[in-house]
C-alpha cells in the first residue's frame, strides 16, 4: 500500500471519543460512482447493506437508482422492511421454515418483494413450508452458484442447478434465477487477478445459465456479488444484476488490493490517545470498536489499522485489548489527549460494532445516525 497518498483530514474536537465517522462527500461519491458502473453496463445495482447497516445509506442508494438492497440475515432485512425497502434479496440460505416466518408475515404486511437462495433441495423444502404459512407474501427462489469461494452453492460443473429448478417449480414457487459471491477475490492480491476471478464468475454462472436454459428455464437472470470484482473489472457480458456491499464506505483491505485510494475511504474511526509509556501510545479504541478483524477472505493485514493525527503522521496500531488499541511509536509519540483518525481493516466488522455513527459533511457540521440493524445477526 503506497504510504504516500493523502492521509490526513481534520480532526474537529466536538464529541467524545471513540465514535465512527463517515465522511458524507465520500460517501456520496462512492455510491455515484457504482451507481454510474452498473447504469452503464446496462445492469441493476442491490447493494449489499452489510456493510453499513444503514437506512439513511440505504435510501440514498435507493434515489440513486438501485433497485433495492441485499441483505445477510432474515432479522437484517426485518429492519429494511420497517424502513421502507420493498425489494429485498436475503443472500443467506434458508434451512428452517421458521427463520423466515418473521420476515414474509412482514414482507406481506408491507407488500414487500423478498427473494431467497437455496443451494439444496432441503432449503427448497424449507421455504415451501415458510410459503404456505404465510400464502400473501411475495416470495421468489433464486439458486446460489459456488463459483470458488466454497462456502454454499452448487457445483457449477454438476447438474445440481436443474434439480433444484425443477424443485422450485414443482413446489410452485416462482424462480428467480442464478446468484453468486466471488468473495475468493478477496485472496487475490491484486487488480488484475481479481479481474481474472470475475470473468472466471462469469463464465461459470454463464455455463449454468446454458444448462437450466436447454431444461426450459428460459427466465434465468444472473446476479453477482463482491465488492473487488465490481472495482477490479467491467461488469461482464451477460450479468443482470450485481450486488457489491463493502463500495460503500470501503477501507484499508480495498487500499491494500489496489482497488482504491485512502481518499476514497468514507469510513474512519476517531479515537483519543489516553496514555503515553516507552512502548505504546494507547488509545481509547479497542476491539470492541475496531473489531479484531484483518481483513475479509484471505486477506490479512499486519495490524489493526493505521492511525493519523493532525499532521498527518501514520502509525500502525500493533495490538488490540478490549477498551484499548496499543501503537507502537518510533520517533516521537502522539501527545495524551491527542486525536487520531483510525481507517480500519474492514469497514463492515467496524459497523457493525456500535449502535451509531457520525456523519460528518464538507464544511464540518455533522449529525449522528443510526446503524439500524446493528446486532441483527439471527
Amino acid at each position: 500500500m503506497d504510504m504516500n497518498q493523502r492521509w490526513q483530514r481534520p480532526l474537529p474536537d466536538d464529541r467524545l471519543t471513540p465514535y465512527i465517522e463517515i465522511d458524507a462527500a465520500r460517501l456520496e461519491s462512492n455510491l455515484q460512482a457504482m451507481q454510474e458502473k452498473a447504469s452503464r453496463a446496462g445492469v441493476t445495482l442491490r447493494p449489499h447493506i452489510k456493510t453499513h447497516k444503514s437506512l439513511f445509506i440505504a435510501r440514498r442508494q435507493r434515489a440513486l437508482g438501485a433497485c433495492g438492497i441485499t441483505v445477510s440475515k432474515p432479522s437484517e432485512g426485518e429492519v429494511f422492511i420497517r424502513g421502507g425497502e420493498r425489494d429485498i434479496l436475503l443472500a443467506y440460505p434458508v434451512i428452517r421454515a421458521a427463520s423466515v416466518a418473521t420476515l414474509l408475515k412482514l414482507a406481506a404486511q408491507h407488500e414487500a418483494k423478498v427473494t431467497l437462495i437455496v443451494d439444496a433441495q432441503h432449503g427448497v423444502a424449507a421455504i415451501a413450508d415458510a410459503q404456505r404459512q404465510q400464502p400473501d407474501a411475495d416470495v421468489a427462489v433464486a439458486i446460489k452458484v459456488d463459483v470458488g469461494l466454497h462456502r454454499i452453492g452448487v457445483d457449477p460443473h454438476g447438474h445440481d442447478a436443474v434439480a433444484l429448478a425443477q424443485a422450485i417449480q414443482a413446489a410452485q414457487l416462482p424462480f428467480a434465477g442464478l446468484v453468486s459471491h466471488a468473495g475468493h477475490a478477496y485472496g487475490a492480491g491484486h487488480p488484475e487477478a481479481i479481474a481474472q476471478i470475475a470473468l472466471e464468475e462469469a463464465r461459470l454462472m454463464q455455463q449454468v445459465q446454458r444448462q437450466l436454459r436447454e431444461a426450459g428455464f428460459t427466465a434465468c437472470p444472473i446476479s453477482v456479488g463482491a465488492t473487488p470484482t465490481a472495482l477490479a473489472a467491467p461488469v461482464a457480458t451477460g450479468t443482470d444484476e450485481i450486488r457489491p456491499g463493502n463500495y460503500a464506505l470501503l477501507d484499508l483491505t480495498a487500499c491494500r488490493l489496489g482497488l482504491s485510494r485512502v481518499d476514497d475511504l468514507a469510513l474512519s474511526v476517531i479515537s483519543r490517545v489516553v496514555a503515553v509509556n516507552r512502548h505504546f501510545a494507547i488509545i481509547d479504541a479497542g476491539s470492541k470498536m475496531l473489531s479484531s478483524d484483518k481483513g475479509p477472505h484471505g486477506t490479512s493485514a499486519s495490524g489493526f489499522g493505521i492511525a493519523v493525527d493532525e499532521q498527518g503522521v501514520c502509525y500502525e496500531i500493533a495490538k488490540l485489548s478490549e477498551e484499548h488499541g496499543f501503537i507502537a511509536w518510533q520517533e516521537k509519540a502522539p501527545r495524551v489527549g491527542a486525536l487520531l483518525r483510525i481507517y480500519p481493516n474492514h469497514s463492515c466488522a467496524v459497523m457493525a460494532q456500535s449502535d451509531s455513527y457520525v456523519l460528518r459533511y464538507a464544511d464540518g457540521c455533522a449529525e449522528t445516525q443510526p446503524i439500524d440493524a446493528r446486532g441483527q445477526f439471527i
